[in-house]
């Protein structure tokens, strides 16, 4: 897809290291639609081959984040449209999301409710706006999430605020207290917000793009509750990977030279 109608796609910031994928239905909350799902799952596989990049911002346009699932797409459903609906379209992108090697930045203002709220599960770092209201609504439809919500719910959080906010389908909690249940990276006013995030993203963009790569992989791993000796296997064979790519060469070089440069002066003395 060359262009899109429901969502924004844009390269700049330092070195053009930033894209930024904006969720563009503001006059519906930027609520889901079957057009805006293919949109983003095509955004967040194009981004991928974005060699220049190394972060992802994700926000959305207008005063929401994502308000959900819009409502009008419920009707089409049967019980096997909605399986492909779980477990093709909402599982494809998360995945492209989680496994995506750009490091992926959620900037959440308004309201980050249901399907909007799994989308923000699956980002790398989730900083709001003070004034976000945050929750899960499916259950008082008589349904569950079905992006990854209710099991990403019990990974990130201890699992007594995971059961509390899945099992009262309350759409009002406050990002503060996301914030103190252990969601949210950081909670902003909404006026510094957007400046607070740039310096993220800016201190994020210094580093190396193959480590800060392997550094989101090896978390995944462990994420995902590998034995212990696995998830140290994997750091270390990273660790090793690294030791090879050109940004750990040229250091190695610079040291060594620095090494020599020492050594000389020692013997002059």
């Amino acid at each position: 897809m060359g262009e899109y109608t429901t969502i924004l796609y844009e390269i700049g910031g330092p070195d053009n290291s930033v894209c930024t994928i904006s969720l563009n239905r503001p006059e519906h909350r930027n609520a889901i639609n079957r057009e805006l799902a293919e949109e983003l799952l095509d955004a967040f596989h194009r981004v991928r081959e974005e060699k220049g990049v190394k972060v992802v911002l994700f926000t959305g346009e207008g005063k929401s984040f994502c308000a959900g699932g819009d409502l009008t797409v419920l009707p089409s459903f049967d019980h096997y449209t909605v399986m492909d609906w779980m477990g093709k379209t909402g599982y494809g992108i998360i995945q492209a999301m989680v496994e995506n090697e750009k490091v992926i930045v959620g900037k959440i203002r308004g309201h980050c409710i249901a399907g909007g709220l799994e989308l923000a599960l699956a980002c790398d770092l989730l900083c709001a706006s003070e004034r976000t209201k945050f929750g899960v609504t499916e259950i008082t439809m008589g349904i569950l999430p079905g992006w990854g919500g209710t099991v990403r719910l019990a990974r990130c959080l201890p699992i007594f605020r995971g059961r509390e906010i899945l099992l009262t389908g309350r759409k009002d909690y406050t990002a503060s207290e996301i914030y103190e249940m252990g969601l949210l990276t950081r909670v902003y006013p909404d006026e510094e917000l957007d400046q607070k995030v740039d310096e993220i993203i800016a201190t994020l963009c210094a580093n190396p793009a193959d480590s800060l790569r392997m550094g989101k992989a090896v978390l995944n791993y462990s994420f995902q509750g590998l034995p212990w000796d696995a998830a140290m296997a994997i750091e270390r064979e990273a660790i090793a990977w690294l030791f090879h790519s050109e940004h750990v060469t040229n250091l190695r070089a610079m040291a060594l030279k620095a090494i020599e440069a020492m050594k000389e002066k020692g013997d002059e003395a």
